[in-house]
């Protein structure tokens, strides 16, 4: 008999189940993001690009964000030997690694973008707590990071073109820049490493 209840009162959910679209699993606090791509009526749907099922949106998401860290891994690696050549250019104000300098910036520069992007294009969670975590700082320090990880090609690029030694207002700018972006991907990788 107990067999028989819990076949029935299994069919009964799955049948339910079956009536509710994607809509009604979608969280009702989604970051504007996420809305924009992955809402009701979000250009992932529009376009016919969403998985068919919010479980295969999950794993998805899953997966991307996967990549995102272990992206982010790599990319910190990357940057802290950024970080290592340019104060060693800076303290000895000598350019002779300017070249490998630029080039591991346009490496940093491109894993940056792309794992910035695996997380913004990724589907929404299943759902977004209202207090702090982990997560939210991460996101928080994300924002500074992307900022500076814009501003900072675009100040390097000013130092390269402008080599005055007796100015050196151009290469602390960009060092600050670095220093600040370069802080807060770090503390937003171990945010990743909390529960």
């Amino acid at each position: 008999m107990k067999i028989f209840l819990i076949i029935l009162v299994s069919f009964i959910y799955s049948v339910d189940f079956n009536h509710h679209s994607i809509s009604d699993s979608l969280p009702a606090n989604m970051p504007f993001s996420k809305k924009i791509l992955w809402g009701e009526n979000g250009l992932a749907r529009k376009f016919n690009l969403a998985p068919e099922s919010r479980a295969q949106e999950i794993k998805l998401r899953s997966e991307m964000l996967q990549l995102h860290q272990k992206l982010g891994l790599i990319n910190l690696g990357l940057m802290g030997f950024q970080m290592y050549l340019g104060n060693s250019m800076y303290d000895k104000n000598d350019r002779n690694n300017a070249s490998a300098h630029r080039y591991l910036g346009y490496s940093t520069f491109s894993i940056y973008m792309t794992t910035a992007g695996l997380q913004f294009l990724a589907p929404p969670a299943f759902r977004y707590s209202k207090g702090y975590s982990s997560i939210k700082v991460h996101r928080y320090l994300s924002y500074i990071h992307f900022a500076g990880m814009i501003l900072t090609p675009i100040s390097g690029y000013y130092v390269a073109n402008n080599p005055n030694p007796n100015n050196t207002r151009p290469m602390e700018l960009h060092k600050n820049i670095t220093t600040i972006t370069f802080s807060t991907y770090t503390l937003a990788f171990l945010m990743t490493l909390l529960p």
